[in-house]
């Protein structure tokens, strides 16, 4: 949920920073936010998804044992 506040954000800024740049131009701005916005989404859920696969393969006890079973 963070993560897409933060990607709504980034794109907005990015939008009215395109916005600004090319003389007002609403299309531009869209576009630009748009673009910036899902980028920003992709990114971090790649970074989160990372995170969890990384935390998945740590052990939480040294002696756990594999469970057939478990997947």
């Amino acid at each position: 949920m963070i993560g897409m506040v933060t990607a709504v954000l980034t794109g907005s800024a990015a939008g009215l920073l395109a916005t600004i740049a090319a003389g007002h131009s609403a299309v531009a701005g869209f576009v630009t936010g748009g673009v910036a916005g899902v980028a920003a989404l992709v990114a971090l859920m790649w970074f989160q998804y990372s995170a969890w696969a990384q935390a998945h393969q740590q052990r939480l006890f040294e002696d756990e044992q594999e469970r057939p079973d478990a997947g």
